[in-house]
């Protein structure tokens, strides 16, 4: 059973600041008039309210420029394999969902990835409710609740000067067991993990959707800049750079984007997505069926990042509605 507790919202900066010498801490800072998710050395930048931040935690477990390995002058491969012990404070429901999303791909099936593998086993979530809709988001229609989720170690309730801690790991409570916190009862039926709103899902035919959909139309204006993709908690495409550093061969893995033309361009020349049409296309099949169909999940959480940060407003909500009434 779940335990829960009740956490001043002093006392949780207390707690924080006294975790700070033993992890890494990461919790949403303001950047200006940014709030992002930052590796914090002061618990009085930590803001924990209602606003989402405007990238997801995930690139603390997915780092978007990551040195895999070493080639030493002498031939010698030095894989690397730093995975701070790191705790993640203020985590939304949306980004829970996509940190599962991001765990499957990465560590079932057939390849599995030992580099955010072994950060995820050092890492500890804490999750942290929404009040509100924030504009853009769709988290209902995908089936999240924005108030309560238990794909984390510990998750907050903003109950006003207070925070209830539902501890839902062990790891989480091995990280409270020496701070005496009041217990605090519970129904369980409280926290439901589902919405109650239509989700919004692609219920299609890969053929079907792949020929029989108005890819030019939906796709005219994308810039295919790919600011999407960066923003995006589920997005997980990457490359690899080598370079060479006083005589030591290093590669990186980076962030890359299936909307940038050279994404998928071959040694030959030829590109099997030479338009914008072909990469958004992929883009949006992705997320809704490649996925689905390989991991059992839809790659979008609703989070709104990708629609609040459009420097034209493709809305990938409108997108999927606009597909599944074309194909009725």
């Amino acid at each position: 059973m779940m335990a829960h507790a009740v956490v001043p919202k002093d006392r949780l900066r207390e707690i924080l600041g006294s975790l700070l010498g033993k992890y890494r801490l990461v919790a949403p800072v303001r950047e200006g008039s940014t709030l992002v998710y930052k590796e914090v050395n002061n618990v009085d930048d930590v803001v924990l309210g209602d606003d989402i931040p405007y990238k997801s935690p995930k690139e603390f477990l997915f780092p978007q420029v990551e040195k895999i390995m070493t080639f030493s002058k002498d031939g010698e491969l030095k894989p690397n394999e730093e995975a701070p012990e790191t705790i993640i404070v203020g985590v939304k429901p949306c980004d829970l969902e996509a940190l599962k999303v991001m765990t499957a791909v990465f560590t079932k099936g057939k390849y599995v990835d030992t580099y955010f593998e072994r950060k995820l086993k050092n890492t500890l979530l804490i999750g942290l409710g929404c009040k509100s809709e924030k504009p853009g988001c769709f988290c209902a229609e995908r089936g999240i609740n924005r108030e309560y989720s238990s794909a984390c170690d510990i998750f907050l309730t903003d109950e006003g000067d207070s925070f209830t801690a539902t501890v839902i790991s062990d790891k989480g409570r091995d990280v409270l067991k020496d701070f005496d916190l009041e217990r605090k009862d519970r129904q369980e039926t409280d926290q439901n993990e589902s919405s109650q709103a239509p989700v919004l899902d692609i219920d299609a035919d890969e053929n079907t959707l792949f020929n029989n959909t108005n890819w030019d139309g939906i796709s005219e204006k994308c810039l295919g800049c790919g600011t999407c993709a960066f923003v995006c908690p589920t997005c997980h495409c990457f490359e690899f750079k080598d370079v060479v550093v006083k005589g030591e061969a290093i590669r990186y893995r980076c962030w890359d984007s299936c909307m940038y033309p050279k994404f998928t361009l071959h040694a030959s020349g030829h590109n099997p997505r030479p338009s914008k049409k072909e990469r958004y296309r992929q883009r949006v099949m992705h997320k809704y069926l490649y996925v689905k169909q390989n991991f059992g999940y839809v790659a979008c959480t609703g989070c709104g990042r990708c629609i609040r940060s459009c420097p034209v407003g493709m809305n990938i909500k409108s997108v999927v509605s606009e597909i599944m009434e074309e194909l009725k």
